[in-house]
């Protein structure tokens, strides 16, 4: 169960392989904040990754 914006950070991470730090670093959960300071293949292939987890715990 995802009950926090940690909890999804960790997941993507273990999971996807992408990297977001969680809302909870900043003051409120339900955030995700993320870099795009890389190729845009590399954005490409993370933002899949990251759907395709999605996909699967929804």
């Amino acid at each position: 169960m995802i009950d926090s914006s940690a909890t999804l950070a960790e997941l993507l991470l273990e999971y996807a392989e992408v990297a977001v730090v969680p809302g909870e670093a900043f003051g409120p959960s339900g955030f995700l904040r993320m870099s795009y300071a890389m190729s845009d293949d590399a954005i490409t292939e993370g933002v899949a990754r990251m759907q395709q987890l999605l996909a699967e715990v929804d």
